[in-house]
């Protein structure tokens, strides 16, 4: 059994939904600033009158939006008080399932595979889309991205450590900070 107190569901879901809305207005005010500065490639070429190829697009939602995302859960879990900014405001954090800090490398793959639904959504937006940018497969692509998202959830609301399944590889816990 954990050395401290798990994090209830609903709190994690809560702490989930809230850090996704403020990491999604990062992104939009880093994405906002790359285009005010001129550096967004796909913006340039495209005033210029010019295609860009999907494996562009790619690499640049791959550098703009996965990376910032890896790096900003990786290190803030790996911090010394093993939370994102929304969990520390609910007071929870991540340990490992003997009550040990995180290192680097644990919160690295925790992360790499909590956002696989991301880089999923990502692979639709860019590869099942027109010439024009328009998505062309929107069903597919919400029923497997909210229903990988689904069984996260459903995951660790049968794991009796309240695992998800980014908890069950890197073997880690969520738990009440001041337990």
């Amino acid at each position: 059994m954990p050395p401290h107190r798990l994090a209830s569901l609903r709190r994690r879901i809560a702490s989930y939904t809230l850090e996704i809305w403020l990491l999604f207005a990062g992104v939009l005010l880093l994405q906002g600033l790359i285009l005010l500065l001129g550096l967004n490639p796909l913006a340039n070429a495209l005033a210029e009158g010019e295609a860009f190829s999907k494996r562009l697009y790619h690499l640049w939602l791959a550098g703009t939006v996965d990376l910032p995302l890896l790096l900003y859960y990786s290190v803030t879990l790996a911090s010394p008080r093993q939370a994102t900014l929304v969990m520390r405001w609910l007071n929870l954090r991540t340990t490992r399932t003997d009550g040990s800090p995180l290192r680097l490398g644990h919160a690295i793959l925790r992360s790499l595979v909590m956002l696989i639904p991301f880089e999923i959504n990502h692979i639709f937006l860019v590869w099942f889309s027109s010439p024009e940018g328009v998505p062309t497969q929107l069903v597919a692509q919400y029923v497997i991205v909210f229903g990988l998202s689904g069984l996260y959830i459903l995951a660790a609301g049968r794991s009796p450590l309240r695992q998800s399944i980014h908890d069950r590889i890197a073997g880690t816990i969520i738990v009440h900070a001041s337990a």
